[in-house]
């Protein structure tokens, strides 16, 4: 009787321990099926159904000052704009003076960038000073409704700056004539036209 008990006993565990794994096989298979449907999500193709159209936050100027030692971007846009505007390379860091987002979550219908002339990806050839600043309609993704326009500081070519003076004598007034001086490089500001890059 002893032995009978025994081995209804060891039936017993074992079956208790064959439930037990058949428990967890049943449940790591339902946690693989979980993980493929979740994969599976993720690769289906949704081009029919999930459409990316062009922002309708139309970009109304974008300007560029350069100054001796900076470049300052200026956007205007017809609607409040709630994307983002960086230099290109500086999406990742988002770090100001290279990254700008509006400060209101409603959105600004202007944003500024000013930068010096060394920082946020600058290259420079000679007296050439080049960058690209995109402008992006989405905080976090790329759509087709984005721009990248390219920056260009020229200094190589002389610029024409009026210097005008009045003097005044104990005897006699006497005003100058305005005076032409042609510099090579300036401390004046400087508009450039941008060209869109993409």
């Amino acid at each position: 009787m002893f032995i009978k008990s025994n081995v209804f006993l060891i039936a017993g565990v074992l079956c208790g321990v064959l439930l037990t794994v058949c428990e967890a096989k049943k449940e790591h298979q339902k946690q693989q099926q979980q993980q493929q449907q979740q994969q599976e999500v993720w690769e289906q193709d949704l081009s029919d159904t999930f459409k990316i159209e062009g922002s309708d936050q139309g970009i109304q100027k974008v300007n560029l000052k350069c100054g001796s030692d900076s470049m300052h971007v200026v956007l205007e846009t017809e609607k409040p704009f709630t994307g983002v505007m960086y230099t290109r390379g500086s999406f990742y860091k988002q770090t100001a003076p290279c990254f700008v987002k509006p400060s209101a979550n409603e959105g600004e219908k202007s944003l500024e960038m000013n930068f010096s002339l060394d920082e946020c990806q600058t290259t420079k050839d000679g007296e050439l000073y080049s960058n690209i600043v995109v402008i992006q309609n989405d905080p976090e993704l790329i759509t087709p409704g984005d721009s990248a326009f390219s920056l260009e500081c020229d200094f190589r070519q002389p610029r024409n700056i009026n210097v005008e003076a009045s003097m005044q004598a104990r005897d006699r007034n006497s005003t100058a004539k305005p005076i032409t001086a042609n510099a090579t490089t300036t401390t004046t500001t400087t508009t450039t036209t941008l060209k869109p890059d993409i």
